[in-house]
């Protein structure tokens, strides 16, 4: 079963797995940061979120699945302010695709991945300290910590051995997109990266430490992690890999 979630881990749930389709991403990427860039004259862009953290899904398992950029503007006009100029571009530059207001963010999906563009504003403050301020609900600004836990995955992923951490991540968001997300994808990843690790586990072990720790509250999580343990056998009986690939494939569907 330990393979079985490995080769799914590393091979299937990973973002531009081949080269062509790594291109065409990046190309997608780097025309887009170019014309927000010549257009609307900000002072820098800043990529986060799962794509920084290489814990983005492709789309075939997980619909909601993008590539964060945060947008630097100089001036401090509202952020609705900021919102409209981002879409207005976005029309020009692509008609032919769906652009839109998603709060706090405005939208951009092409055919083969998506954007989520959030504008921001920037301070230092006396101590010199970097401080960066997103929209919130009431058309306010309120501060952002971008990239704040990479340091965190990156540091405890290493420790701990085998890109473990990461599989388990990529694991738990495809559950969870197949739930019809009744997790915050942000929260949860923050919530694995800050869970406790010991060492000699693999990823199959791992998995359902985790899964059982940030869901084991849900019904259907909790039968089929128990369906799974059950069947992993003992001295007395022999284990039954058909069911627990069963089991498996009820939480992760397309896993072989």
């Amino acid at each position: 079963m330990n393979n079985n979630l490995q080769k799914f881990a590393q091979n299937d749930l990973v973002l531009a797995r081949s080269a062509n389709e790594r291109t065409r991403i990046n190309s997608s990427l780097q025309q887009l940061e170019n014309v927000l860039k010549n257009k609307l004259g900000i002072r820098t862009i800043i990529r986060f979120g799962s794509f920084t953290r290489n814990t983005i899904l492709p789309r075939r398992y997980d619909t909601n699945s993008d590539i964060d950029l945060l947008l630097v503007f100089d001036g401090n006009y509202t952020p609705e302010t900021y919102r409209t100029r981002i879409i207005k571009v976005l029309n020009t530059a692509y008609p032919n695709s769906l652009s839109k207001k998603d709060f706090p963010a405005v939208k951009l999906e092409l055919n083969h991945i998506k954007f989520d563009i959030v504008p921001s504003i920037v301070e230092t403050d006396f101590f010199g300290t970097t401080k960066y301020y997103i929209p919130n609900k009431d058309n306010k600004w309120m501060i952002t910590y971008p990239n704040d836990i990479n340091k965190n995955l990156s540091e405890k992923n290493q420790s701990y051995g085998g890109n473990i951490i990461r599989q388990v991540i990529r694991l738990c968001k495809h559950w969870n997109a197949n739930a019809g997300y009744p997790l915050s994808s942000y929260l949860m990843e923050k919530k694995i990266i800050e869970l406790w690790y010991w060492g000699n586990e693999n990823t199959y072990n791992r998995f359902l430490k985790t899964l059982n720790s940030i869901a084991g509250h849900i019904p259907k999580v909790n039968k089929a992690i128990n369906k799974i343990r059950e069947n992993e056998g003992d001295i007395w009986n022999a284990q039954n890999k058909s069911e627990q690939l069963y089991w498996l494939k009820v939480l992760l569907p397309g896993l072989k």
